[in-house]
């Protein structure tokens, strides 16, 4: 088995950068929100097949909805939510979801 290591590095920096942007920036929507939308820009300038696509809207939907119903129940809120959610919180579930596909992807290959 052959990891491709620069692909790896670079999907780990992207998910890092992810990581990042909401540890420091979770009280400021705005800038959360542009470098996630940053950081969603540089996974379709990369990876565009459909099944990319396909990867990263379904953890932008299927992800939120499903934190509206654990916050709905009480399970945690958020501040400044727009409704239940924070703008960024889809765009963060799309691309998180779909660079884990990716770095395991890549660990797999053969």
């Amino acid at each position: 088995m052959k990891i491709k290591t620069a692909d790896l590095f670079f999907e780990i920096v992207v998910y890092l950068f992810c990581i990042l942007l909401v540890a420091f920036f979770w009280r400021n929507s705005f800038v959360l929100t542009t470098g996630v939308l940053i950081a969603s820009a540089i996974i379709f300038i990369k990876w565009h097949r459909k099944k990319d696509f396909i990867y990263y809207f379904v953890a932008f939907f299927l992800g939120p909805i499903g934190e509206v119903i654990a916050i709905y129940f009480g399970a945690w809120q958020y501040i400044k939510p727009l409704y239940l959610i924070p703008v960024w919180l889809p765009f963060l579930w799309g691309a998180a979801g779909f660079l884990l596909v990716k770095i395991s992807e890549t660990l797999s290959s053969e």
